[in-house]
């Protein structure tokens, strides 16, 4: 078994490479992280604004894509210190 952080950069910037890489998982040439971590991992999201990464936490809480933030992972991105979520 091995144990620690997996990283790769995903490079999605647009919804052009949206829509790659959702070809890529249609293809098979991609898979779902999930497949691999047990349905738990996050990702890094950056933008421009806080505004911006605002939107992007408001939307992806709206679809449920936002999971409870588990004991080993301490980062508070809410401010929930009771009720941690992670993406």
């Amino acid at each position: 078994m091995v144990c620690g952080v997996v990283r790769a950069d995903m490079n999605i910037r647009t919804r052009r490479d949206v829509k790659k890489f959702l070809e890529g998982l249609s293809t098979g040439s991609s898979s779902l992280l999930k497949n691999v971590t047990g349905g738990y991992h996050y990702h890094t999201i950056e933008a421009e604004s806080e505004e911006i990464l605002d939107d992007i936490q408001n939307e992806l809480a709206e679809k449920g894509f936002l999971a409870k933030l588990q004991d080993y992972k301490p980062v508070d991105f809410l401010g929930e210190e009771e009720s941690n979520t992670n993406v």
